[in-house]
């Protein structure tokens, strides 16, 4: 699916907040006690006494939607946690052709590579702000904290196995067995952080949940659809999914 990139703004350039986070913690303070990212798998491994560290260390970052955080092929500088929003994470081919290979939410690492550049892109599917670590010194914390280095790798392998799971998703599943797949994925994703255990946000496209899934963008829309008939799930606006059936949705994303 060919996409024009948007106007690039370099992470250098994104805005940098300062002061108070727009969901009213003051950054003058420790923000990290009430960060919606407090549970994550990153800083759940600290203690409230060790955020401190974890905070100092980090810079407040925020996106606008379509903003480019980094390109494939810059240099891996940074790592990041997504604090709200999404973030799309893709790779262009020599053609321009865009293949979406992830989202991101709340509580999500980014930037994890073993390489010296990235070997991906990432931009605001909406709205977002982030925390970013200079790279060398996230690793200096990974080695004074044993705990968050052991999460780290544990992040690190969960993305290895979505990875796979996309790999199978796209070779033997039907179009309704890879949406099913994708929203179960998203549940299991976004439900630590959602106030309604079985809504399931949409924050992204039709057109890069195509992109993602291998698909084209009616094809999604009959899957869904199909989807809501049978009584797997329940469409009450654009931007959500509710889970009606939680099993019947399981057996279809296991089914091959």
């Amino acid at each position: 699916m060919m996409k024009t990139r948007p106007p690039t703004a370099t992470e250098d350039s994104a805005a940098e907040t300062a002061g108070q986070f727009p969901f009213g913690i003051n950054v003058e303070g420790l923000p990290c006690i009430k960060c919606p990212a407090r549970t994550s798998d990153l800083c759940g491994a600290l203690s409230d006494k060790n955020l401190p560290a974890l905070f100092q260390a980090s810079t407040l970052i925020e996106l606008r939607k379509g903003e480019t955080l980094f390109l494939d092929d810059q240099p891996a500088q940074h790592i990041f946690n997504v604090i709200t929003g999404t973030i799309t994470v893709f790779r262009t081919g020599p053609s321009g052709q865009r293949q979406v290979v992830n989202f991101l939410f709340t509580g999500n690492l980014l930037g994890i590579t073993p390489e010296d550049h990235y070997g991906f892109s990432a931009e605001a599917c909406t709205t977002a702000i982030l925390c970013r670590w200079e790279r060398a010194k996230f690793e200096d914390l990974l080695i004074l904290f044993p705990n968050l280095d052991r999460q780290f790798r544990l992040i690190s392998s969960k993305v290895l196995a979505r990875s796979i799971d996309l790999a199978y998703s796209l070779g033997q599943l039907t179009a309704e067995q890879r949406l099913a797949a994708f929203i179960n994925q998203l549940h299991e994703r976004q439900s630590k952080m959602a106030s309604d255990p079985m809504t399931v946000l949409l924050t992204m496209s039709r057109a890069d949940m195509a992109d993602y899934l291998g698909l084209k963008v009616e094809t999604v829309s009959r899957a869904l659809s199909k989807l809501k008939v049978k009584g797997v799930i329940s469409l009450p606006a654009s931007d959500r999914v509710v889970i009606i059936d939680r099993d019947h949705l399981r057996r279809l994303s296991q089914s091959a």
